[in-house]
């Protein structure tokens, strides 16, 4: 069978039609690796909500059942099976305070009466005791507060009172006491341990470090509930567990569906349950945590996909630029073979067809190339080797939507160049080669409204401005209606337009007027390279000759390397600004908080005596009314002399002064204050001056305090708002410490080479009455590594993935970006060479030894290059820190931190090499095609 004759076109004319595939192999490559790395990451976010779900349903009844009621209610679910139920299971609990054997404390226990087959007694395993409970007989979690004071065979008694009702009215009480004898010492697994406490819907419940805030530390008795409980039903509450099989119901490509499904099993269970137990004074409450997790996540991934099209549109726009370049020229080359197909008798219409037809093989091969790639590469982009192993192949919708963005970006790039050569005329076409800058002459209007936009987004980023915070603030007063509406309106134009484009206006207009329709660039170069002499002279003359090529090149080296320089900027910022928040928020090395102050000076004297420990000191905290009146403000006492040298702290946090200075102020005199910023701008307080505080406890006391500086961002400025916090001396606190209501946390320094880790682990182990929690700025740290995280576990780990997934893809984008860029200044390298190969050839002829003719070349070319990196990265670092500014200005909060713009080793690094590959993409084509050309000629002299 015979080729088709666009098929025979496109392999006799590769060499053309490469450059464009390799651009298409680019964008294809990163648009699916896009894809499949926010379908990995949203996979990720499901897994991560859908393992926080220890029950999927839980019907709660707060009537209590008695033990005819219960039966029929699990009668009622199982005759005939809702569809897509697994297993259901009834778990009654009661909680009351009972005396601990042999001690005169007490403590609130959990009564949870499991029956054997049940999920919490698949997860139990016994440590010590009896292998079955009998009757009164109780498991007693081993890692329960209070499980180091109980023994085999103690009796924990309970004095149990209900009411009975009778036809939805109590009728009498009655009153029973429960004697339960420990039978033995149980440890649970994640899941039972989460049920048996009533964490049904909630992050992991591990008893690691790194779950300190979800840690369960009840005291969890597990019975037999139709040998002890059925005497007490009525002084207990019942949760009707219920489990979904969860592999047919939940389908990760149809989430909507998955939502209507279980919808559907949720009405049926409501359906059922309803007339049995709606006569009790609450109704039943259902709770279907699945629904409500997939909804959020339906949510999130839809802004995550958003997310990570923004930060792809630079790629796509390289990709779409190049195409159209490296089209331009090449169907330039082909213009004689154009000639010919019309002399033959091709219409204009047939001749686009078949350009078309090129262009979609080539959309085609690239789009299916592209997907090839991407399964490989983005487990290694993403940096992390097996992700893809919850996610093992690329789903056709993925497939089919990667070749049509693949074919739409090739015609897209290829339709002007293609329709305008097929309306060449035939005598023009039959010329070999003809260059053409531009049929038009060119329009400036619109290059000056892009420079002149661009220009101001410039000027907002360099000067700090954000037009965010006039929305969130309200419009400055004494504005008319009309100037209001038409501030709204560029303000949302400048956020959700100009923030995105800003940088890309710039740089186009500024390449099209001062270097594609002016010779001012061109006349710098010349001055700059004139050392040369005539190979200078030489080397600017095609300078001259191409403007409007040297605007293309410039323009794409220059918007690439400024989104290197902004994603990079960003990003390290963003990683600098976590790892700092981490540190301020443990506030020191190590934190141990304190559920009492009472034993702190000897709990303070064991921990400094641990191997590791360099300094310890303590912080007190409490409130306090200034003459604001507005909500209390929170008071920090510290030693001034300890304090410095064991907490972290930043010191452009304290205004006003030196904070070193200070502090030893506060040494000398109690009875002063370092005061939060906002307040002291509010009542125009300075240096030396006094503030009334009115300490909050059982008397109130009024002291006047010296201001000897202040604490907090000036972005905290709020009237009558404190968010953050004062600093007092710990000697003021000595002296009113039994008046105010007060809480502690301890703070540790460590040695350089401590292990914070397991310097934490032995504080835990401890087990000391008043620490309630212990935080470790190594364990946080390695946490989020772990779970592939960058933000703090203040932040909900969905929402930090998805953020982290944003990041990845945005350093996955620089990379794309920069191949990209590299590629495209290679390939217009490479063709313009093949269009001067003629005026190569001459300055051969004449003479020209290699290394003149390299010089001559890589000159031009490299004026460019060096003149575009340097744009790009000016306005990279002004994007870079107008958005940081924009962050603080908007972070008002719990934290006072701000972003700070820096460039550690590894990113310099990463934009070297970034500037590497565009320098390397313009003179390593020079050196091959010189040689080439060069080599051509010897051989042709050779032959003559």
């Amino acid at each position: 069978m015979e080729v088709p004759f666009f098929f025979k076109r496109v392999i006799r004319s590769w060499k053309m039609f490469l450059a464009l595939l390799l651009g298409i192999i680019l964008a294809s490559t990163f648009f699916c690796s896009m894809n499949l790395g926010a379908d990995t990451i949203a996979k990720e976010i499901l897994d991560e909500q859908l393992s926080q779900i220890a029950v999927d349903i839980v019907v709660y009844i707060y009537y209590p059942l008695s033990a005819s009621n219960l039966t029929e209610v699990m009668d009622a679910f199982s005759i005939p099976n809702i569809k897509g139920v697994t297993h259901i299971e009834p778990l009654s609990k009661f909680e009351k305070y009972s005396r601990i054997p042999r001690s005169n404390e007490t403590a609130r226990f959990r009564v949870v009466g499991i029956t054997e087959g049940s999920i919490v007694y698949e997860g139990l395993n016994v440590r010590s005791g009896n292998a079955s409970l009998k009757a009164n007989e109780t498991y007693v979690w081993a890692d329960s507060p209070s499980a180091g004071a109980l023994r085999l065979g103690d009796t924990i008694c309970f004095n149990m009172t209900w009411e009975v009702w009778t036809h939805g009215e109590p009728s009498e009480e009655k009153r029973l006491t429960l004697n339960l004898t420990v039978a033995g010492f149980v440890d649970l697994e994640d899941q039972a341990l989460r049920t048996a406490a009533g964490r049904y819907w909630a992050a992991r419940s591990s008893q690691s470090a790194m779950s300190e805030q979800y840690r369960i530390r009840e005291d969890i008795l597990i019975v037999d509930p139709n040998k002890t409980l059925a005497n007490v039903m009525g002084a207990t509450n019942t949760d009707i567990l219920v489990f979904l099989d969860r592999d047919s119901l939940i389908n990760f490509w149809d989430i909507g569906g998955s939502i209507d499904k279980i919808w559907t099993t949720d009405a049926q269970i409501q359906n059922r349950v309803y007339p049995i137990i709606e006569w009790g004074p609450l109704n039943p409450s259902p709770e279907n945590y699945i629904r409500t997790t997939l909804s959020r996540f339906n949510s999130i991934s839809q802004s995550m996909r958003n997310q990570f099209l923004m930060v792809s549109l630079p790629v796509f726009f390289v990709a779409w630029y190049l195409g159209s370049t490296v089209s331009d020229v090449s169907y330039n080359l082909r213009r004689r073979e154009i000639g010919l197909l019309l002399t033959k008798g091709y219409s204009r219409s047939q001749l686009l067809r078949m350009f078309l037809s090129e262009t979609t093989l080539i959309g085609l091969v690239g789009g299916l190339t592209g997907v090839g790639l991407s399964v490989f590469l983005t487990p290694i982009f993403l940096g992390v080797g097996d992700l893809l192993v919850s996610m093992p192949f690329v789903h056709m919708d993925t497939i089919a939507i990667v070749l049509a963005f693949s074919v739409g970006l090739t015609l897209l790039s290829v339709f002007q160049s293609a329709r305008r050569s097929s309306k060449l005329d035939i005598v023009e076409a039959l010329q070999e080669y003809r260059y053409v800058e531009e049929v038009k002459p060119y329009r400036m209007r619109w290059p000056w409204v892009a420079f002149i936009l661009g220009t101001y987004k410039i000027v907002t980023w360099l000067w700090g401005i954000n037009l965010q915070t006039w929305l969130y603030y309200g419009p400055p007063p004494g504005l008319g209606v009309l100037l209001i509406i038409l501030l709204g309106v560029w303000t949302f134009f400048d956020i959700y337009v100009l923030n995105y484009i800003g940088p890309l206006l710039f740089f186009w207009g500024f390449t099209k007027i001062f270097l594609g329709s002016s010779l001012m660039f061109q006349e710098l170069a010349t001055r700059t390279i004139k050392f040369m002499g005539d190979l200078g002279a030489l080397a600017t003359k095609n300078l001259r000759r191409n403007p409007v090529r040297t605007a293309s090149i410039a323009f794409l080296i220059a918007m690439i390397i400024g989104y290197s320089f902004q994603a990079v900027g960003s990003y390290t910022s963003e990683r600098d600004y976590i790892l700092r928040q981490v540190k301020f928020d443990v506030g020191a090395d190590i934190s141990v908080q304190l559920s009492s102050t009472a034993n702190a000076s000897s709990t303070m004297g064991i921990i400094g005596t641990l191997p590791g420990v360099s300094y310890v000191t303590i912080e007190y905290r409490f409130e306090g009314f200034t003459p604001l009146h507005a909500p209390p403000t929170t008071l920090v006492a510290i030693d001034p002399s300890e304090w410095p040298q064991t907490a972290h702290y930043e010191g452009d946090l304290f205004t006003g002064g030196v904070a070193f200075s200070a502090f030893r102020e506060m040494e000398n005199d109690n009875e002063t204050i370092i005061l939060e910023w906002g307040i002291a701008e509010t009542l125009k307080l300075r240096l030396g001056d006094y503030i009334a505080v009115q300490a909050v406890g059982e008397y109130s006391k009024t002291i006047n305090l010296r201001v000897v500086g202040l604490f907090g961002p000036k972005t905290s400025t709020q009237e009558y708002r404190s968010p953050y916090w004062s600093y007092v001396p710990q000697g003021l606190y000595e002296t009113m410490k039994d008046e105010v209501y007060s809480w502690g946390k301890i703070l540790v320094k460590l040695e350089p080479n401590a292990d914070g880790k397991a310097v934490a682990e032995e504080i835990r182990n401890f087990q000391l009455e008043d620490i309630s929690a212990v935080s470790s700025v190594s364990e946080i740290l390695e946490w989020q590594q772990d779970r592939w995280s960058p933000y703090t576990p203040s932040i909900s780990s969905s929402h930090s993935t998805a953020i982290a997934g944003s990041i990845e893809i945005q350093r996955l984008g620089v990379i794309f970006a920069v191949l990209a860029a590299s590629l495209g200044t290679a390939l217009v390298t490479l063709v313009s060479l093949k269009e001067r190969s003629r005026e190569v050839g001459i300055l051969g002829a004449r003479g020209l030894s290699f290394n003149q003719m390299v010089r001559i070349l890589m000159m031009e070319n490299l004026s460019i290059v060096g003149f575009s990196v340097s744009l790009g990265a000016v306005v990279g670092l002004i994007v870079a820190y107008g958005n940081i500014s924009a962050a603080n200005s908007m972070s008002f909060g719990s934290s006072p931190l701000l972003r700070h713009l820096v460039f550690p080793v590894d990113s310099v690094l990463t934009l070297l090499a970034c500037c590497a590959f565009v320098l390397g993409s313009t003179i390593i084509p020079v050196v091959v095609m010189s040689k080439r050309y060069l080599s051509e000629m010897e051989r042709i002299v050779r032959e003559i």
